[in-house]
């Protein structure tokens, strides 16, 4: 029998959690999908978009700390170089483009999967550390 390895998930998802509604869904992820669609379609750098999308992979890395998901937390940390480098020149590759799109929706996904309680912690914890410039935190807030 083989060990478990250190990057598997430790939290399983408890499926008598509540979770978001499907209009509470809507709500939070309608916006940034837009501004991703919009983004990879102009191809140019847009701070608006930009701070949309990196707000969804900010909640999804809170979350994936809170639950000590480390592969998560190594998918998210990977595309905040991709993410600057967005920010700075636009969506230069498709390749590119295309890596961005995946990693949204897999954090979509992750986000959807979560017990409403902790998206809303996690919500909170990014709120904190953008008002307090932690540096933990894909986008930072301007002093």
């Amino acid at each position: 029998m083989s060990k478990p390895r250190r990057t598997r998930i430790k939290h399983a998802i408890n499926p008598m959690a509540i979770r978001l509604s499907e209009p509470e869904l809507v709500q939070i992820m309608l916006r940034p999908h837009i501004h991703l669609s919009l983004l990879l379609s102009e191809g140019q750098p847009n701070p608006y978009y930009l701070s949309s999308i990196i707000g969804v992979f900010n909640v999804a890395m809170a979350l994936a700390y809170m639950h000590k998901d480390i592969r998560s937390i190594h998918l998210y940390e990977s595309i905040q170089q991709p993410l600057l480098d967005v920010a700075a020149t636009g969506i230069s590759t498709a390749e590119l483009g295309l890596r961005l799109s995946r990693v949204f929706a897999i954090a979509d996904q992750y986000i959807a999967a979560q017990a409403k309680t902790d998206i809303l912690r996690a919500i909170r914890l990014v709120e904190h550390q953008l008002a307090h410039g932690d540096e933990n935190t894909l986008l930072q807030a301007k002093s």
